[in-house]
């Protein structure tokens, strides 16, 4: 982890347009030059905030700063990371994990030890004070094993609102965090469904994809300092696997592309999120999220 400062030190940067001032918010970084302009744009204005606001103009000056940092880091390959054995309590668990998985009518997944920070990411933002409560909360590896394969789900309260209006039906279900959908119930019918808890990775070409437990990961490797083999991790690996439009590899797109996607030569990779200069501090918007449905009854003519 050289170059690398704690996130509260880089919030207090000079370079960082948040920074000397009283603003509320949660601290978080963000791969800002991994980002498309729009949607860089749209999450500097919408989901971050700033002791004067950004113009749209300002926010685009922004994302190309750190789009060049990006694009002038050497070509890598960030090869999927190597497979560690894993101990006797480990594979315990797994075992457990996955029985308890087969319980839920989900088959063909594995467990995978691995290094985290080599995994190419989707992801481009970090909500650092969310992952700090991880690893405040985790301070073992039976702890973590449990944090990142749980063996059970929980079965959060939920606050549901139901309007109607007429014949139609306006529906809005209070979440504890992001992680759900609306869905269909394995007795049948629909209502708010938690997202499976456990990390997931999944491959694509000879690269590694982490798909979810980005806050988890980043804790973990908050609470080891960044030290291995300590910051190794347990993992389910989806056996789907991604494929590159149109068949490319990292070499096949014009010299002028800068690959900063995931198939690129140079996609971002969980380590940059702790790199000094390629991770931009910022401040995040406080969030709640919701579900909202919308039930409209409509007459439409019979063919």
């Amino acid at each position: 982890m050289g170059n690398q400062k704690s996130n509260e030190e880089r919030l207090t940067d000079a370079e960082n347009p948040a920074s000397q001032s009283n603003i509320v918010g949660y601290s978080g970084v963000v791969l800002l030059g991994w980002m498309e302009r729009e949607q860089a744009v749209r999450f500097l204005i919408g989901d971050c905030i700033f002791e004067q606001p950004l113009t749209a103009q300002g926010a685009e000056k922004l994302w190309n700063e750190w789009r060049d940092r990006a694009a002038s880091i050497p070509p890598r390959e960030a090869a999927a990371p190597e497979q560690v054995p894993l101990t006797e309590a480990e594979s315990d668990h797994a075992e457990r994990f996955l029985t308890y998985l087969g319980s839920l009518g989900v088959a063909n997944l594995q467990v995978l030890k691995i290094d985290p920070m080599q995994l190419v990411v989707m992801q481009h933002h970090i909500n650092v004070d969310v992952a700090a409560r991880y690893s405040e909360s985790n301070q073992s590896d039976d702890a973590w094993m449990a944090q990142t394969l749980p063996l059970s789900s929980g079965n959060p309260d939920l606050n549901i609102r139901f309007t109607r209006r007429n014949l139609d039906t306006e529906i809005d279900i209070d979440l504890p965090h992001a992680e759900f959908i609306f869905g269909v119930h394995p007795q049948g019918g629909f209502g708010p469904k938690e997202l499976m808890g456990h990390v997931t990775v999944l491959t694509a070409s000879n690269r590694m994809l982490l798909g979810k437990g980005y806050h988890r990961l980043y804790g973990r490797v908050m609470s080891t300092g960044g030290a291995m083999p300590d910051r190794l991790s347990l993992v389910g690996i989806d056996p789907t696997a991604l494929t590159s439009p149109a068949g490319k590899e990292s070499g096949d797109y014009p010299a002028e592309d800068p690959g900063l996607h995931i198939f690129g030569q140079r996609p971002p990779i969980f380590a940059d999120f702790f790199t000094e200069g390629l991770a931009m501090p910022v401040y995040l918007r406080p969030k709640r999220y919701q579900l909202q449905v919308r039930s409209h009854w409509v007459a439409i003519d019979a063919d």
